[in-house]
């Protein structure tokens, strides 16, 4: 798997991570460098390819079942030419407030690998960015039914590995 994401939230050892963020859409990430560039311009939230494609970064959030709080990706949602440039045209302002548009998810998530390329809604905000809402597969389940704390740990674990397992070799070294 290719590691397109960061942790984001700064967390104690024992704490799981609540936060992942995707760095570009997967199309531009497994580029090199160089192809990279000459494939579009992006930024943190707007992403443009010479061929035509564009994309918005947006939070999925799946609310945990056992605690307060939710676990959050950062993702990049394919979207329509004319909805990205009205986005960018009214980003931070009022007239983005609420606008909903459609999209399809552009990275692929740990854990769900059918998750790429998922029908999503995508609603725009004036002072943050867009939330998604996954219209079909697991992942979109997970967001309406919300993550169990097991569901969170095994997730941690497919993310960064089990740290008593870690933990252990260490102390044999």
């Amino acid at each position: 798997m290719t590691e397109d994401y960061e942790e984001t939230a700064e967390a104690d050892e024992d704490e799981l991570c609540r936060d992942i963020q995707m760095k570009l859409p997967d199309c531009l990430w497994q580029l090199d460098y160089v192809n990279r560039y000459r494939a579009g311009k992006f930024n943190e939230d707007f992403a443009a390819l010479e061929t035509g494609e564009k994309f918005l970064f947006g939070v999925i959030e799946i609310p945990f079942t056992e605690e307060d709080g939710s676990f959050t990706w950062g993702v990049w949602a394919e979207v329509d030419a004319g909805d990205h440039d009205a986005y960018v045209r009214d980003f931070q302002t009022d007239a983005a407030e609420g606008r909903v548009i459609a999209g399809r998810l552009a990275n692929d998530i740990p854990g769900t690998p059918e998750a790429f390329g998922a029908n999503v809604e995508l609603t725009l905000h004036a002072g943050r960015r867009p939330e998604i809402r996954v219209l079909e597969g697991e992942l979109g389940i997970q967001q309406a039914r919300g993550m169990s704390l097991s569901e969170h740990e095994a997730l941690d674990r497919e993310l960064f590995g089990d740290d008593d397992e870690e933990g252990d070799n260490e102390a044999e070294a």
